[in-house]
């Protein structure tokens, strides 16, 4: 298996440094505190999935690599991430605002990693005072289809990926 849906966390976080936001594919609270400004914490809060097919079942597709025709599988699906932009004390909650618009900005713009954006939503700047550090939430939900092909044989998965694109 290749770690689809943590290759979409990272491949997110990456387009959100490339914006100019400090991100990273999620992390606990104390590690938030070792940053001098405002960072994105990009992670998979929800996954819902509908049949693509009869029995999942795709079609074939002629392998790349191979030469050979090999069956497709997948599920069409709604992915929602969950970016949670903290900030510093000192940053205050202007830094997690500022951040938040650029990740909102570029997620509409450029959509997540590929996948179409359906809904982008944003909280409330609240101060973690336990933690002391300022906190917003942002919440994306994407189109994708999930896609696996099975082996030479036709039993077993092996190889599982996240697919969409903008339109």
């Amino acid at each position: 298996m290749s770690g689809a849906l943590g290759a979409l966390r990272e491949a997110v976080a990456k387009q959100l440094r490339e914006s100019g936001v400090n991100a990273v594919a999620a992390m606990e609270p104390d590690r938030a505190m070792r940053w001098r400004e405002a960072v994105a914490a990009v992670g998979l809060v929800k996954a819902e999935c509908a049949s693509g097919g009869f029995g999942d079942y795709l079609g074939t597709f002629r392998d790349p690599d191979s030469g050979k025709e090999r069956e497709w599988y997948g599920r069409e699906a709604a992915l929602t991430l969950g970016i949670d932009i903290f900030a510093p004390r000192d940053g205050g909650a202007g830094a997690c605002q500022r951040a938040a618009e650029t990740v909102m900005e570029t997620l509409l713009c450029r959509g997540a990693a590929g996948l179409g954006v359906r809904e982008l939503q944003t909280g409330a700047v609240e101060f973690l005072e336990r933690e002391g550090f300022y906190r917003l939430p942002v919440q994306c939900r994407c189109g994708a289809w999930l896609v696996a092909r099975t082996d030479n044989g036709g039993g077993a998965f092996v190889d599982f990926e996240v697919r969409g694109s903008l339109k």
